[in-house]
């Protein structure tokens, strides 16, 4: 079985290399913190009092976890869909989904080992590079001055746990595709709608509400201020992973139900291009969350802990601050921006095949730019509305703890977020866009030249 799926990942290596951004940046992340672990562990430098620091080292770790299960499982749909042929002949020579699906995730996993390798070769010079910045920020009584060397033990772990993970979100992912693609085969009809799906978004709601509604009923008189800061800290990070986890499972519908609205309004005012761009969207709706969902989940990430570590008291000197604000924020942010790079690989074949679609019809090049604008607008104001209308639920925390402590809460820091990232990815897919339709262009007239030759 193992030499079959090597034998297959080499045979479709292409597509399965487009997946190392993610594994490269988890493995560089991991290996960072494990590395500077056990080199402060095992120093002669280390006290009693400073070994409560080591924690530090696996808070990145920890909430660059949230995001993998959503990446991994975007990656693996998005691989299985560009090899859906091969697939599908396997399925029709009597392979089980079972089988398959071991197949799969053994070839994730050999990808995530070659990236692995390359993240944790990649993460050597900057794991000291991250302890002296721990230095510079928290003091060198709390980490002392030492050289941060290469950990064979740190490599093995972080080899051991994507190796893990990888086979096993490859095989749980893989599984059920495999099993609707059996069921479209023998032509028994299946739903493409998720029988739990409004189960879990009234659940999800239920529980964002209640957290909130929790939060608010608290009293610091009867808890005593030290228990209820303990326990308003663990409520708002629940509450930012849990509206995460709602953005996820309600995405979808908020695009289609403002997609809905951009396509009235291109009716009403004869913009056959906006027209177009909402057309695409319902059509490629899994654009939307597999490359601007995860953004919108960072931006609450940045928003939600801008504002617990600067706003609320007793965060520390600037310094401790910052530190805090890059420990916790780094590693989703750096995942986040693995998914974008491998989303957009992984999707390029596709959009490259419409770009072509609309030259054929006569479109221009500007109206096919338009046109692409028009989409990223609509996905890039719905990543907006969701972010603000999560930043708002955030805020009714934060409103309220500032005020039982006598300060005034920054809204800038849990709006500005927001619209900066909103506004940067509708430049970029922009800009990228921009560059696909000029490649396209130049690929056609080349083949138009080499024919009439």
């Amino acid at each position: 079985m193992i030499s079959l799926a090597w034998l297959q990942f080499k045979y479709s290596w292409k597509i399965w290399i487009f997946s190392l951004p993610v594994f490269i940046t988890c493995a560089f992340v991991i290996n960072i913190c494990l590395t500077n672990f056990f080199n402060y562990s095992n120093s002669s430098l280390i006290n009693n009092e400073m070994s409560s620091n080591t924690q530090l080292f696996f808070i990145p770790i920890v909430f660059g976890g949230i995001m993998i299960p959503i990446v991994l499982r975007n990656t693996v749909k998005e691989i299985l869909r560009g090899l859906r042929k091969q697939n599908n002949i396997q399925i029709i020579l009597g392979m089980t989904p079972e089988y398959l699906a071991i197949l799969s995730a053994i070839e994730l996993s050999i990808a995530g080992i070659l990236g692995t390798i390359c993240g944790s070769i990649l993460s050597t010079p900057f794991a000291q590079s991250f302890y002296n910045f721990l230095v510079s920020t928290q003091g060198i009584h709390q980490f002392p001055l030492m050289t941060i060397r290469f950990s064979f033990q740190s490599f093995l772990i972080t080899l051991l746990l994507i190796t893990i993970v990888t086979l096993y979100s490859g095989y749980i992912s893989s599984r059920r595709t495999f099993y609707k693609i059996q069921k479209d085969i023998e032509n028994i009809n299946v739903k493409n709608k998720d029988r739990f799906y409004y189960l879990k978004l009234v659940f999800m709601l239920i529980l964002n509400i209640s957290i909130v509604a929790y939060f608010l009923s608290l009293s610091p008189e009867r808890l005593g201020i030290n228990s209820f800061g303990t326990l308003s800290i663990l409520l708002i990070f629940s509450e930012i992973i849990s509206i995460s986890i709602l953005i996820n499972v309600c995405g979808k519908i908020i695009l289609l139900f403002f997609s809905k609205i951009f396509n009235t309004i291109s009716n009403r005012f004869s913009l056959s291009l906006l027209n177009l761009a909402t057309y695409s969207i319902n059509e490629h709706y899994d654009t939307f969350k597999k490359i601007y969902i995860p953004i919108t989940i960072i931006s609450i990430f940045v928003s939600g802990f801008s504002s617990l570590l600067i706003d609320l008291p007793d965060g520390g000197d600037s310094g401790t601050r910052t530190s805090n604000m890059v420990i916790f924020l780094s590693a989703p942010i750096l995942i986040a921006l693995a998914n974008t790079i491998c989303m957009m690989l992984l999707l390029q074949e596709k959009e490259t095949f419409e770009i072509k679609q609309l030259f054929i019809l006569g479109l221009r090049p500007l109206d096919i730019f338009l046109k692409k604008v028009f989409e990223i607008l609509i996905y890039s104001f719905t990543m907006l509305l969701i972010s603000l209308m999560c930043n708002f639920m955030l805020s009714l925390m934060f409103v309220r703890i500032t005020q039982l402590f006598n300060k005034t809460m920054i809204w800038l820091n849990i709006w500005l977020p927001s619209l900066l990232l909103s506004l940067a990815i509708f430049v970029l897919m922009s800009i990228v866009s921009m560059i696909k339709v000029i490649n396209t262009k130049w690929d056609i007239l080349e083949f138009n030249i080499d024919t009439d030759i």
